[in-house]
């Protein structure tokens, strides 16, 4: 469908809403940069010991594993934000991108980096738990 429609956040509400992000943007760096330097930490901790056995090197494996998915999780929250911030210098903040109507003001309170309005994303995840439950 995807008409965009202008979305009636007052300058107040916008501005309030882009420091929320502009907040959540600098914090996610600096998680994300710190989560960067305890894995590079934890990989030379784990080169400059010997693993005794394979329990040790599957748990040193997990933790690397579990580092590396909480880094890209961080990154992709953090391309959220600066796309939530693009949208508001173009104008296009607060309209789903799905069915264009205004994302209610309390969800974007919420989740300031939020594209679709309740009702889309309450459509997308039913079909994502349709869809995983019929790959079992």
């Amino acid at each position: 469908m995807n008409t965009m429609k202008l979305c009636c956040l007052n300058q107040s509400q916008l501005k309030g809403l882009k420091r929320e992000l502009q907040i959540l943007h600098e914090q996610l760096q600096a998680d994300l940069k710190a989560e960067q330097s305890d894995q590079q930490e934890e990989l030379s901790q784990l080169s400059c010991s010997e693993v005794h056995d394979r329990c040790e090197a599957a748990a040193a494996t997990e933790l690397n594993q579990t580092s590396l998915s909480h880094i890209k999780q961080l990154e992709e929250e953090i391309r959220e934000c600066q796309s939530a911030l693009q949208r508001i210098e173009n104008g296009g903040y607060g309209c789903c991108e799905k069915c264009g109507e205004e994302i209610e003001l309390n969800r974007l309170m919420a989740n300031p980096a939020a594209v679709l309005c309740v009702g889309c994303q309450s459509r997308d995840e039913l079909h994502r738990v349709r869809d995983s439950g019929a790959a079992f």
